[in-house]
This record gives C-alpha cells, structure tokens and sequence, in this order.
C-alpha cells in the first residue's frame, strides 16, 4: 500500500523544513542570519525565529489534507517582517514558491511522476500562499506608509488636518 502524498511530505517534514528555511534566510538582507545558531530566540535573533517558527506553521497547514485559518497569522508575521526590511515583494517572498522544487528534490523521483496528481495539488496550495502573501505584504506596505506620513505630518505639526 502506497502513502500518501500527505503522509510522504510528514516522513520527510524536517530535511524539507531544513531546507526551506535556509533558503529563505539565505535571500534575506542581512546574511550573518545563515551563519547563526539555528535556535537563537526571539530577542536575539528575531528575523530567524520568526521565520523558522512560521515557515514550520506554513508547512504543517501545507501537509494537511483541509484548508483552515491557521495560515494567516504565520504568513502575515513573515510578510511584516520582510516589508520592515524594504526589499522588493518578489525577493521578499520568493521563498514560498521555492518550497516546490525543495519538495521534489526530496521526494523520490518515481513516486514524482506515480503522484503527478498529487504534487499537481501540492502546487495549486503553494500558490494560494503565494498569492495570499503578496496580498498581505502589500498590506504590510500600506501601514508602513500610513505610519510614516502620520509621523511626518506630526512632526511638522500638521495632523490637526
């Protein structure tokens, strides 16, 4: 009896999990965040706990046969995080859609092509968290702007307006 796709992305959970993660702290700003001890802790490493913490609540919403609201909250601190540090939405969130190549690089290729099905839907999940991470980065964004013309035109003491 074959497992399923589900059942083989939880056999397999922490080298994907490992890699995922390094790869998107590698295309982070700051790369010493690579060559840090994995574990650190909130204060003192937080752009790599929050991403290792959430990439783990992504993945676990990932391998569940049914959709819920447990993905929002993981992928609203990541996009937060990454509108803060200013970079582009395609770099900041170019590591989701990576998660597809590190999953077939670990699965076996045979069970691959038997499973075409299967990974056929494990993409269409990667992409709605892609599409739904950009909508929240741009939210990100948003508040980020609102927060500086805010403070802007309370510095220069035009808020009464």
């Amino acid at each position: 009896m074959e497992l399923s796709m589900y059942k083989q992305l939880q056999n397999k959970k922490q080298p994907i999990l490992a890699k995922w993660q390094t790869f998107a702290l590698s295309n982070h700003e700051n790369l010493e965040l690579i060559k840090a001890p994995k574990n650190q802790g909130r204060f003192s490493n937080p752009a790599a706990y929050v991403t290792e913490k959430n990439t783990g609540k992504i993945f676990d919403w990932l391998i569940k046969e049914e959709n819920n609201v447990e993905l929002l909250i993981p992928l609203e601190e990541i996009c937060c995080l990454r509108a803060v540090q200013n970079v582009k939405p395609s770099q900041a969130l170019q590591f989701i859609p990576a998660l597809k190549q590190i999953i077939r690089d670990e699965l076996d290729e045979a069970i691959s092509r038997k499973r075409a099905d299967d990974l056929w839907e494990l993409d269409k999940r990667i992409d709605e968290i892609t599409m739904l991470a950009f909508d929240i980065y741009s939210d990100c964004l948003d508040r980020i702007k609102q927060i500086k013309i805010n403070e802007i035109k309370r510095l220069y003491g035009r808020d009464a307006g």
